[in-house]
């Protein structure tokens, strides 16, 4: 029912990721793991836990090469997940719950377009509507052939963005985030262990100022923020 994709470059945290995948309660077809380049060795982890690895061994293909990889599934779900991002038990079922109910792209944060950046924002007793979704996407398989209507204005950053922004352009996807009463359900638990090290593409001092163009790119293209 379910494709997970996850991503390796320089972290660490695949056993911890692939734990957390195998904990889930929701149906899982396949698990791929995605891995940009060589710095890590993953290879002991292929006798204790079941994936399928493809491996770019010399090519680094960022952020946008693991959103590919759906173009090719048959599954009827996909959830991609950062390198950075442990989920609890729930969360996958929680995923398929508000996706179907609302027709939309779930996310394990939400942020908004200000205009000066974006933002972190929600969680709580709701499913909130937001502009986009990021550390984990889940959606319907079939709903990755609207991002790749759109080119990639660069390679760099803003996946989300891209993907969340032609969803809604082209099929009138929306993206939530999505309520927290049962911790259980929480799509990502360890954010502040994992994702503040110096891999952290947030740390990089042209990140928001390249993230503010893209908002704009693809709000010329006819995308409305909130």
């Amino acid at each position: 029912m379910i494709n997970v994709i996850l991503t390796v470059w320089k972290r660490n945290n695949l056993e911890d990721q692939l734990r957390a995948i195998y904990d889930q309660t929701a149906d899982i077809s396949d698990v791929y793991v995605y891995q940009n380049e060589s710095h890590i060795d993953i290879t002991y982890l292929r006798d204790k836990y079941n994936f399928k690895h493809v491996h770019s061994k010399d090519m680094n293909f960022k952020f946008h090469g693991r959103f590919t990889l759906p173009l090719l599934f048959t599954s009827k779900y996909t959830a991609i997940f950062d390198d950075d991002t442990i989920p609890n038990p729930k969360w996958l079922e929680h995923c398929i719950k508000v996706s179907d109910e609302r027709n939309c792209i779930v996310g394990g944060n939400g942020r908004n377009y200000s205009g000066r950046g974006d933002r972190d924002c929600c969680g709580g007793n709701e499913d909130v509507a937001v502009d986009i979704v990021g550390h984990c996407w889940f959606f319907k398989t079939e709903w990755i052939h609207y991002m790749w209507r759109e080119s990639a204005p660069t390679f760099d950053n803003g996946e989300d963005i891209h993907f969340c922004a032609s969803c809604k352009i082209h099929g009138n996807i929306d993206s939530y985030y999505p309520s927290g009463l049962d911790p259980e359900t929480w799509g990502d638990v360890k954010q502040m262990q994992y994702g503040i090290d110096e891999h952290a593409s947030w740390r990089k001092s042209e990140h928001t100022p390249m993230r503010n163009k893209l908002y704009e790119h693809w709000m010329s293209k006819g995308w409305t923020t909130r």
